[in-house]
């Protein structure tokens, strides 16, 4: 059974989402996209048990 996703809003700066948004084109990503990956590998790298 696939656990049902969460929803995750960030409110930034127009000028830094437009930048970011700029990045994620340069990495063939969505916005979204590399939001999710940045997050899932902070969380990965940083959570410790």
């Amino acid at each position: 059974m696939v656990a049902e996703k969460k929803r995750f809003v960030l409110l930034v700066d127009p000028e830094i989402f437009e930048k970011f948004k700029k990045l994620a084109v340069e990495q063939n990503r969505t916005a979204g996209n590399l939001g999710t990956k940045l997050i899932n590998d902070f969380v990965k790298e940083n959570y410790k048990k």
